[in-house]
């Protein structure tokens, strides 16, 4: 299968090489590079000496590995896991988009793990829990936002993927037995800058998705959404989530997109239509042709402006829609009303016949702040009640 999916007329230098040339560098204040928690090479020896003092191989097994901007997808191969096997994950470094403003990754929003033919994990945190469902290799690779599909091509063309800027260092702990078990005897060993016990959090205290709803394929488990009763509540900080439910719908003639919210904090201090600054809390809709429209309220944008993602691969299937606008009416509830075919037609007018899916989007990856909001009453249908379809 290949890595990568032809996108000729995407280039990383155009897209993130020349932002400052296209006014994105006036959104962001260049800030000193931060150094990384761990110099290079010595992150992994650390979390080894903690294994090895723990138990070490009466534990399970160790595997240290380092993926770099070169490394293609699933081109690191640890060893052979089984169905059901659990594996927890430790990762230090950074993935740059751009250096000069600071903007970057957590090493655990671009690292994926699987074994073939099984779904990718992401543990979304720098330390995190995978339970294999599949026997066969563990597979590792890297994508920031990049995953075409389910199956883990990327779209970025092969030259514009391996320039990209960062370095993972990491390690992959195949237990042998209970996960909890193990990481608990590390953690009363020691850590290693806090991950043992993030870990083990995670294990206690797991990220639920709730009822009824997916991730999508690009992103793992983030606790990001969380069922409130009769809400959902969103709150994100320096990661990304977009929650589906799937759904069936004709786009009729007054097929509508009900919801309340109360937005708390925007995650976004400036206009979001650049890379920078793309931080939001929105509600979406997926048509059958594999766009969708997402309402979001802004920092500054006027309501009614429509525009494309700003993200390269995104920038294909994603416009938003300013719904709300400034910070007067947040810690308040809204009642909104879309017009979903109309909207189609207008802003995208392709040829889709059905809605597919609802989501909703927390994302907080480049500014690194805080949102938070709660949904309430989101349905989706025709003018008549026995017709809608209770999202929340």
């Amino acid at each position: 299968m290949p890595c990568c999916l032809s996108a000729a007329h995407l280039n990383r230098r155009e897209i993130l090489g020349g932002a400052a040339a296209a006014g994105i560098a006036a959104l962001a204040t260049p800030k000193a590079a931060l150094s990384a928690l761990f110099p290079d090479g010595t992150f992994t020896t650390e979390v080894q000496s903690l294994f090895d003092t723990a138990g070490g191989a009466s534990l399970g097994q160790l595997v240290p590995f380092v993926i770099t901007g070169k490394t293609l997808p699933w081109e690191i191969q640890l060893a052979d896991v089984k169905a059901g096997q659990s594996v927890t994950f430790l990762l230090s470094g950074r993935w740059h988009l751009l250096r000069d403003l600071d903007l970057w990754f957590e090493p655990g929003l671009v690292f994926h793990a699987r074994t073939p033919g099984a779904a990718m994990y992401s543990p979304m945190g720098n330390a995190g829990t995978m339970v294999v469902t599949r026997d066969g290799q563990l597979e590792l690779a890297r994508a920031a936002g990049e995953w075409a599909n389910a199956e883990g091509e990327v779209w970025t063309p092969l030259d514009a993927y391996q320039a990209a800027d960062g370095r993972i260092e990491g390690a992959a702990i195949i237990w042998s037995g209970d996960p909890l078990e193990g990481i608990t005897r590390l953690a009363e060993a020691g850590d290693v800058g806090g991950l043992v016990a993030q870990a083990k959090r995670r294990l206690i205290l797991p990220e639920v998705t709730p009822e009824g709803w997916q991730n999508h394929y690009s992103f793992g488990e983030a606790g990001i959404f969380q069922t409130c009763g009769d809400e959902m509540c969103c709150t994100t900080h320096k990661n990304v989530s977009i929650l589906q439910k799937n759904v069936d719908h004709a786009l009729s003639d007054d097929l509508r997109l009900d919801w309340r919210w109360l937005v708390e904090e925007l995650p976004s201090e400036a206009a979001e239509n650049q890379i920078p600054t793309h931080d939001y809390l929105s509600i979406g809709v997926e048509f059958d042709d594999g766009q969708d429209i997402t309402y979001f309220w802004s920092a500054e944008l006027e309501p009614g402006l429509v525009f494309r993602c700003p993200i390269p691969g995104w920038d294909a299937i994603e416009t938003h829609v300013v719904q709300r606008s400034g910070r007067a009416g947040l810690g308040e509830w809204f009642s909104e009303s879309r017009n979903i075919t109309e909207d189609y037609r207008e802003i995208i007018g392709g040829p889709a016949t059905r809605v597919n899916r609802i989501w909703l989007l927390g994302v907080s990856v480049f500014q690194r702040r805080m949102g938070s909001c709660r949904y309430a009453d989101v349905s989706l249908g025709g003018a008549a009640d026995v017709d809608r379809q209770v999202i929340i």
